[in-house]
């Protein structure tokens, strides 16, 4: 186990990446929030036993899984209801712009001009900051209610989905911009040696067609990425809060109960190494 600078913290596994506690961080009035509350990671299809338990440890009563269908049949979770564990399915995918295997296929081997990554990463952020709206409701809605928690939020890689439904908790109580920006980009640490070897696998497949350059907008998390929609967000509502209460119809009530249960008093502050249990207000 590692404590970042922000007091955060970091859990190795055997076989799952880019797991870590979202809490640590100053919000609204200069209290933290809480440590052992809410976790994010990659897809939990992998899972040694010994992920398993360190898992069970951590006492994950919810899971909030952000795949679609296809994903979730795909790479099946090792973590479901026989665990105890309330899994929550809320699909973030924009299924005008999903690839088929097939089309991502052509596209190794035929090396396409007409496909350009970058713009659709960012055309992936605006729809999940404008059209997801109700998944972002639900999400906030488990986080208001003290019974689902701790909370372990997850897509495939544990980056853009889940990196931006943390981002949107964070500043929704109050943790400053740009250390919600740091804690995202931070997944660039913890996933890059795998995605680099994933960008030499399928620029092998292409018989490298396919330069590094074009595959690696949706290898990594980029400041451009989640920037233009936080932009687009304050320049349409002018806060978080007014964006979630108004785009989203998220009560005022809902919303405070979410940060009286996430933004720390002594007792919800994880004390013991490696998994004390979380004590909630």
């Amino acid at each position: 186990m590692k404590h970042l600078q922000n007091n955060s913290l970091e859990l190795q596994f055997d076989r799952l990446a880019n797991f870590r506690d979202v809490g640590g961080r100053s919000g609204y009035n200069g209290e933290k929030m809480g440590l052992g509350l809410v976790f994010r990671s990659e897809e939990l299809s992998k899972l040694s036993k010994e992920d398993i338990n360190k898992i069970k440890r951590l006492g994950i009563k919810t899971i909030c899984d952000l795949r679609s269908d296809a994903e979730r049949k795909s790479k099946v979770s090792r973590l479901n209801e026989k665990h105890g564990i309330n899994v929550i399915t809320l699909s973030m995918n924009d299924k005008s712009r999903e690839f088929t295997r097939k089309e991502f296929f052509r596209f190794l081997v035929m090396g396409t001009k007409d496909i350009n990554f970058e713009d659709i990463m960012h055309d992936m952020y605006k729809y999940m900051a404008f059209q997801c709206n109700q998944e972002l409701k639900q999400m906030i809605e488990l986080l208001a209610h003290r019974e689902n928690y701790p909370i372990l939020i997850h897509c495939t890689g544990g980056k853009d989905r889940t990196g931006f439904m943390s981002a949107m908790l964070q500043l929704a109580i109050g943790i400053n911009y740009e250390e919600v920006m740091a804690d995202y980009l931070h997944s660039n640490n913890l996933i890059g040696p795998k995605m680099k070897k994933l960008e030499n696998m399928l620029r092998w497949i292409s018989l490298f067609r396919v330069s590094s350059a074009r595959l690696r907008p949706v290898l990594e998390v980029r400041r451009e990425y989640l920037q233009p929609v936080y932009e687009a967000i304050i320049k349409d509502y002018g806060t978080i809060g007014n964006y979630l209460q108004t785009a989203c119809g998220i009560s005022t009530q809902t919303l405070k109960s979410m940060r009286a249960l996430l933004l720390a008093s002594d007792d919800k502050i994880i004390k013991e190494e490696p998994y004390a249990r979380i004590v909630l207000r």
